[in-house]
């Protein structure tokens, strides 16, 4: 398989016949605070992190729409897009409107990560980003992702490899250390702008804590002071507030959402809103309201369930995001009914008929 199989969108024609331009101009003429990363401009502070069976075409589409400056990929295996797999070329795809957008790559083997930055360059992506920061056990276990903490001199390595041959911006997403004792974040950022990375991403926490305990904002301030290079910002952001909080706290260059965006891309307009203060109602700017109403959940959920069947079909649709489903109506009244459900629905029908009842008072 080679780079020209990709763009095989299940339903191309589906995808040409939607404004999505049209459905983020809400956001792109307001005056935000943009930064750039090698040039590239992010038109604001507020970016969708790369998440494992999340940050896929479909729901990147809807964060775009609802202020995600610069989207992600999830992360691609480097030896399995080497390889010309299938799936990793699904994981890579975009669409020329998600632009700017980011491609996360994981490995160990320089020779192999370079074939595949190479493959995403040519692809067309803005910027390539590499995975130092996921905790999960089988990424972990082959010393990519958080382990590559463990041992930055193959980071080096790799990063002096990568750089002489991309043209494109290259960026690191990385933790605070393997664990307490461990904690080189600072070093590994510093060793990183010497080897010409043109930004980082950082969530503070070791990869032993996961997802527990506190992420060290503090140390976000310190590699922020201590490096030229843009530094984003990830972790504990659970609003709009906690955005501008970490941006005030850190003087970061953007903020990074990952777990709290997962059936909620509305957080992204809750960050934006929150910028520009509310009053803000003057005919130039039609200004949505921070938070969506019944219908609009409604509609994204099955927006959502739409874009993935035009995408990899409805099979999948239905199996991949039925977690997120949950999610999207966690809060609602009908929630427990809806779980219930979740199991028998067969169709956007029946998807359709659960989420309507699950937003009814009293569902």
């Amino acid at each position: 398989m080679s780079l020209s199989t990709i763009g095989q969108i299940l339903d191309e024609g589906y995808f040409a016949n939607i404004d999505f331009e049209a459905q983020s101009s809400w956001w792109r003429e307001l005056p935000l605070e943009p930064f750039e990363i090698a040039g590239i401009p992010i038109r604001n502070r507020y970016l969708l992190a790369p998440m494992c069976g999340v940050s896929n075409l479909p729901y990147r589409i809807l964060a775009r729409a609802e202020g995600a400056a610069l989207v992600s990929t999830e992360m691609v295996s480097s030896t399995e897009l080497a390889k010309g797999r299938k799936r990793s070329f699904e994981l890579m795809e975009f669409l020329p409107v998600e632009k700017p957008v980011m491609v996360q790559i994981s490995g160990t083997e320089g020779d192999v990560m370079l074939k595949a930055a190479l493959m995403v360059q040519e692809y067309g992506a803005t910027i390539l980003n590499l995975n130092c920061g996921c905790p999960v056990k089988k990424v972990i276990k082959g010393g990519s992702g958080s382990a590559m903490l463990r041992n930055p001199e193959v980071l080096r390595s790799i990063l002096q490899q990568l750089r002489p041959n991309l043209e494109m911006p290259l960026t690191v997403k990385m933790r605070a250390g393997w664990d307490e004792q461990n904690v080189n974040a600072l070093e590994v950022a510093q060793m990183c702008e010497d080897c010409g990375v043109d930004a980082l991403m950082l969530h503070p926490r070791t990869r032993d804590q996961f997802y527990e305990g506190n992420a060290d904002w503090d140390l976000i301030g310190q590699v922020k002071e201590a490096v030229s290079i843009p530094v984003i910002g990830n972790g504990d952001i659970f609003s709009a507030r906690d955005a501008h909080e970490m941006l005030e706290h850190t003087r970061c260059d953007g903020i990074m959402i990952g777990r709290h965006a997962i059936g909620n891309p509305w957080i992204f307009r809750q960050c934006i809103l929150e910028e520009i203060g509310r009053p803000m109602t003057s005919s130039a700017f039609r200004l949505p309201e921070p938070f969506p109403s019944p219908e609009e959940r409604r509609q994204a959920i099955l927006t959502h369930f739409d874009y993935f069947c035009a995408y990899l079909g409805q099979w999948q649709a239905l199996n991949s995001l039925r977690k997120q489903f949950l999610i999207y109506l966690k809060d609602e009244p009908g929630f427990d009914l809806f779980r219930k459900r979740l199991a028998l629905i067969r169709s956007r029908e029946d998807l359709a008929d659960a989420v309507g009842c699950a937003l009814q008072p009293g569902g």
